[in-house]
């Protein structure tokens, strides 16, 4: 509350009590009716919010233990279902679209399709950029990145598509279920 909207509280409650003598009204109807004022005045000060966790404590985190965009991507892989989550899919797809088009393919373009699948393999970027891309597609998709290193002294040159099992990094997740 500030002091000044407390102060027009009371000044208007004040201001009401000398209306009502002035009219003739007894001293406890004249109270009644000014505390009654000042009250709303002074409970109209009162912000209530619209968001449940306004009035929460604030607890200030270290930098290392705020989330981050990678961490946000973990927890878009759904394990249990096997589902990648729009986000990493998201990411994952812009960067092989843009490896794509550093080698000449559009993936976009009917007339690159032979060359998209010869190296991304059969339906890699339809299941991709399908509706509900899994896990084992996000997989392939990070080996397609991998293969479609820019060509420079310290990479080797395009490859054409490998079966997954030959992959040179570990996968996402065991194959194993509990």
């Amino acid at each position: 509350m500030s002091a000044r909207r407390t102060l027009l509280a009371v000044g208007v409650a004040i201001v009401t009590a000398l209306a009502l003598l002035g009219f003739g009204f007894t001293w406890p109807f004249v109270i009644g009716w000014s505390l009654l004022i000042c009250s709303v005045g002074l409970l109209g000060q009162l912000v209530m919010p619209f968001e449940p966790g306004f009035d929460a404590p604030r607890i200030d985190t270290e930098p290392h233990r705020r989330p981050t965009e990678i961490s946000r991507m973990a927890w878009a892989l759904n394990t249990h279902t096997g589902i990648a989550g729009q986000q990493i899919t998201r990411r994952v797809s812009a960067i092989l679209r843009h490896r794509l088009l550093r080698q000449g393919i559009d993936p976009d373009d009917p007339d690159d399709k032979a060359r998209l699948t010869a190296v991304l393999g059969p339906d890699l970027w339809d299941q991709l950029t399908g509706r509900a891309p899994t896990i084992v597609d996000i997989e392939r998709a990070l080996d397609a990145v991998d293969r479609l290193n820019p060509v420079s002294p310290g990479y080797p040159p395009l490859a054409p598509h490998a079966p997954a099992t030959d992959r040179g990094r570990p996968a996402l997740f065991r194959r194993s279920r509990r």
